[in-house]
């Protein structure tokens, strides 16, 4: 959809925004993604009708260049928002340009890497639970540094809910608004479709958090 490109740039303004941002512990939440809510100040979200959504996930941070995904996975991400949109009462009009709001999905992945070198052989000692370096003799002495290192991978799936109303008027210079957007995120597991399961979910969750986000009856 024409209209659902221009919110690349959004997108990753937004990425950046979460990335500086400090996250809570994820062990706050039993190791499930963090879900944050945002609408945009004093939108009437009942006064909408009809949406559109991107029908492909625009995926950050698997190649050295972003690429739009239509994956099975991709497309399991958009059905859940489509599913959530219909049950707060707005109507799936695809590639309609008069679609009154537009949804595009991003998600990004991020793996991290850490590598500390130590010339104590205690370098366990920092870390609670370990047992003290006496339980095996008071090693005494130089060691030649030796490398420590692991890695971890984030993921977050960021989503922006478009106002184009704007775009179907006679004014095409008007802006369109960001109304909403809601950012998932967190440790990433061994499995894709693990991780897919949890964003469905927590896409649940970003709309119960957002009872606001519904159409009028």
């Amino acid at each position: 959809m024409k209209k659902i490109s221009i919110f690349l740039v959004s997108a990753m303004t937004l990425f950046a925004v979460a990335s500086c941002h400090k996250e809570p512990s994820p062990q706050d939440r039993d190791n499930e993604y963090l879900v944050y809510t945002a609408p945009s100040k004093d939108v009437d979200f009942s006064k909408f009708k009809t949406f559109d959504i991107a029908d492909s996930v625009l995926v950050i941070g698997q190649s050295d260049k972003p690429y739009y995904s239509k994956s099975n996975n991709a497309l399991a991400l958009i059905q859940q928002y489509r599913v959530n949109m219909e049950k707060r009462g707005y109507i799936y009009t695809p590639s309609n340009p008069a679609a009154e709001l537009g949804v595009q999905l991003t998600y990004v992945e991020k793996t991290e890497r850490f590598v500390r070198y130590y010339s104590d052989p205690y370098w366990w000692l920092d870390y609670p639970g370990y047992w003290p370096s006496n339980y095996w003799g008071n090693w005494t002495g130089w060691y030649y540094p030796y490398p420590v290192s692991y890695t971890y991978t984030t993921n977050a799936l960021i989503t922006d809910i478009v106002d184009l109303t704007p775009a179907a008027s006679d004014d095409d210079s008007k802006p369109l608004t960001i109304v909403w957007s809601a950012y998932i995120g967190g440790p990433a597991s061994s499995s894709i479709s693990l991780d897919v399961k949890r964003m469905q979910e927590s896409i649940d969750q970003a709309f119960a958090q957002s009872q606001y986000l519904k159409r009028a009856e």
